[in-house]
């Protein structure tokens, strides 16, 4: 007799296991991109052309206008090489988990930087570039309709713009009701073949209307600053031109697969056959188009054409219909995203632990910034004073010339609360593992973004930061030394800055060589003391100098662009002045720690007190020195004041002592890196002669590099505007999210994301303004003067 077995735990499971799986499908047979799997390999091929081939191809000409021939040719050619090559990787990546699909590109970025990471990464990307690219073929579809109406019927009553795309609209809310990406197949082929057919009408239209009499293959800019913005919006065309990767995962995720026929082989095989219509479609247009008309070509070379009026009325039918394609194939993109569950498996070796453990520590007595925990509260004050408040203080008055009065305080104001707020997270965050100290800014960037994207993402910027900062210091303090002596010794022969920066790292070949952050702790005060000093003589002095016969407060530059670039300059200048964020987790390394007292508390009281210094040398210089001299203040604010001598002398001779200060600080965590590298990668043997050589290379590096661009403070404001806002404005918010995951929409998930935009605005504004003042400047600039 056989009995009745009551459910067992493993049945149950697997009956939820089934469900669920039961559901995901239903799901996944819904949705647009994975709703239907049967598409064949021409299907990707023409796809791919919608995707790619925009109406953009019609701009390559004038792109190459701006370009020139060289560098133009060279781009298209190098563009179509990267993109295809990118492309392959994409094929290749889409089922490299045996029995996993990554249907959708943020799947993808979610298995190559985790589950929420990949999403925070990948989906506002790819989200910008396709609605973005939705809403331009949605006026450019209305355009071209228009164009239409405008070229058969010209004697026609005009008709705006906004009806022509209400009707180009119309049409779409009828095909977004397509399911999926094989519903459209045949919506999509027929915009690939009218992609290949406008393009074909551009350059054959081109040919037989023969080259332009007195065609100029010359930059049509009349300044420098013009060809090189013209270029850079250039490398923006090209690059539009290439937007098919956002949704070639889906695309291949409409191909069947199995084992043994992968998705890939018909995927790459549609991908070659629609490169080489991409090759017909660019290369003859871009090239016939700039030979013919040179550097007159307009943005759309249709207009150029002109005539046959048959021949461009159709043309521009043409790319109407494929915008009709192609805006299907991104709109089906727009699709629920479902999150992919990754897990990662870490081995352990628990019998080499031990002895792992003791050579690490070993390592950690030796570096620099591990080397030495007993430091006091009152050392991190001094340290953050001496990293944070920079000789840029005497540049804040200027600043304040291009901001503009309310501008300029509010965001002097801004920027002092966020970067407080996140030096705040930096100094939680520290010891926020159990038994466990992120000493260094690159171990807590491993900790948020993982072991190997966490280096990428923080060690560059940091580098940048303080390598950078260091040059700027080496120059500083050797044109400090020759304003001292060309104002003691106004009648002696003109001496060369040059000798000057030698003499300035001739103390840091000695200094270098103090072995951790401690060590330097008293030329740190020193140098913390002399920056209250010569910010305190700077405001001073201006304000017994007195508010300047007919001073201004309105903007100096004549035209809009003038009074914008600087704006966007100064903003540089500004963030230029909290960079002390990227040594505060190794101030804090400094400091003696246990779970009943944590260095957060003293180190938090250091902050305080170093940003109450902050704000009493920032504000004042920023604000009285603005108001004593107006517009007409020199990016220097000693240059201003000229009189008396002997005070100015003494301001820069402070300045001196202080980046002899700061300087040091900021190599520290280089020296820290370096010698880690050194002794952890290539397995030298920590000694007093490894340090010795590596530390010497470091200052006659920088001392070189400060003797060969002495004007690098300026090429900084470009380059370090990508790094400063990062480390200081975002970056903390950015790991503090990832780490901590505070609540949606919750006060701390707001005040993060606010931060974020700040400073990503800050990013991308500094580095336009500081490219304006480079061109601006460059006549000017000496190579070893």
């Amino acid at each position: 007799m056989v009995g009745t077995q009551p459910p067992t735990d493993q049945d149950y499971n697997q009956a939820t296991n089934d469900e669920r799986l039961a559901k995901q499908k239903a799901i996944d047979d819904w949705l647009p991109i994975t709703g239907s799997r049967n598409a064949k390999w021409w299907y990707s091929a023409f796809h791919n052309v919608t995707a790619m081939v925009g109406a953009g191809v019609l701009g390559l000409p004038y792109a190459m206008a701006q370009l020139g021939w060289g560098p133009g040719v060279a781009i298209l050619v190098l563009s179509w090489i990267i993109t295809l090559y990118t492309l392959w990787q994409m094929v290749e990546m889409h089922e490299m988990v045996p029995g996993k699909r990554f249907d959708r590109y943020h799947e993808l970025g979610q298995y190559a930087f985790g589950e929420k990471l990949g999403l925070y990464i990948v989906v506002p990307q790819q989200l910008v570039c396709e609605v973005a690219t939705c809403i331009i073929y949605m006026v450019t579809g209305g355009k071209s309709l228009k164009k239409f109406h405008d070229t058969m019927c010209s004697s026609c009553k005009d008709i705006k713009l906004t009806y022509f795309i209400m009707i180009f609209a119309s049409v779409h809310f009828v095909l977004s009701h397509l399911p999926n990406f094989n519903s459209i197949s045949g919506v999509s082929l027929a915009a690939a073949v009218m992609s290949l057919s406008y393009s074909t009408v551009a350059w054959g239209a081109s040919v037989h209307k023969g080259v332009k009499p007195d065609v100029s293959y010359s930059y049509k800019a009349e300044t420098t600053s013009g060809t090189v913005f013209n270029f850079f919006s250039a490398l923006g065309d090209v690059s539009f031109s290439y937007a098919g990767h956002n949704v070639v995962l889906e695309i291949q995720a409409t191909i069947p697969s199995t084992p043994e026929k992968p998705s890939k082989g018909p995927m790459w095989r549609g991908v070659i056959v629609a490169y080489i219509v991409v090759a017909l479609c660019y290369f003859p247009v871009a090239l016939i188009g700039y030979r013919m008309f040179g550097n007159s070509v307009e943005d759309n070379i249709l207009i150029s054409l002109e005539n046959p009026t048959w021949l461009i009325g159709m043309a521009n039918i043409f790319v109407v219909i494929h915008v009709i394609g192609s805006y299907q194939s991104l709109n089906s993109r727009q699709s629920k995203i479902m999150g992919t569950q990754v897990e990662a498996n870490q081995k352990k070796v628990p019998d080499k632990v031990d002895e792992k453990l003791r050579k690490q520590k070993e390592i950690d007595d030796w570096l620099p910034i591990t080397s030495s925990r007993n430091a006091k509260w009152w050392y991190a004050a001094f340290h953050n004073v001496t990293a944070m408040v920079g000789a840029g203080v005497l540049s804040l008055p200027y600043a304040m010339a291009q901001l503009g009065w309310g501008p300029g305080v509010v965001i002097l104001i801004i920027s002092w609360m966020i970067t407080l707020y996140t030096l705040w997270q930096m100094v939680e965050m520290h010891e926020m593992v159990p038994g466990k100290r992120f000493d260094r800014y690159h171990e807590l960037g491993q900790q948020a973004f993982g072991e190997k994207l966490g280096l990428y993402i923080v060690v560059p910027q940091q580098l940048i930061v303080e390598i950078g900062v260091d040059i700027v210091y080496m120059v500083t303090g050797g044109k400090s030394l020759q304003k001292v002596h060309d104002l003691v010794r106004k009648d002696s022969k003109p001496i060369k800055t040059t000798y000057f920066i030698m003499i300035f790292a001739s103390v840091h070949f000695v200094l270098a060589h103090l072995p951790n952050f401690n060590s330097i702790s008293g030329i740190s005060l020193a140098a913390a003391v002399m920056s209250l000093s010569y910010s305190t003589i700077a405001w001073a002095a201006s304000a017994h100098k007195g508010v300047q016969k007919n001073v201004e407060y309105g903007y100096k530059a004549s035209t809009t662009p003038g009074t914008v670039f600087n704006f966007f300059t100064a903003l540089g200048d500004v963030a230029f002045a909290y960079a002390g964020h990227n040594v505060v987790l190794e101030i804090q390394a400094t400091l003696p720690s246990t779970p009943e007292k944590p260095s957060k508390g003293p180190m938090w009281r250091g902050v305080i007190i170093a940003y109450i210094v902050v704000a009493l040398c920032y504000f004042p210089v920023a604000l009285v020195g603005y108001y004593v001299f107006g517009n007409n203040v020199e990016d220097n604010i000693l240059i201003s004041l000229e009189k008396p001598t002997w005070l100015i002398v003494t301001a820069n001779m402070f300045v001196v002592v202080h980046v002899i200060g700061s300087y040091q600080l900021y190599a520290m965590p280089v020296f820290d890196m370096i010698e880690t590298v050194l002794v952890t990668k290539l397995h030298f043997k920590p000694s007093t002669l490894l340090r010795f050589v590596t530390r010497n290379l470091y200052v006659a590096f920088t001392m070189f590099v400060a003797i060969t661009f002495p004007f690098f403070g300026g090429l900084l404001g470009f380059f370090g505007g990508f790094a400063f806002a990062p480390t200081t404005y975002f970056l903390p918010c950015i790991m503090w999210l990832a780490i901590y995951k505070p609540k949606k929409f919750g006060l701390s998930w707001f005040t993060n994301w606010i931060c974020i935009i700040l400073g990503l605005l800050l990013m991308i504004l500094a580095p336009i303004g500081a490219l304006r003042s480079i061109i601006l400047n460059a006549k000017d600039y000496k190579f070893y003067s």
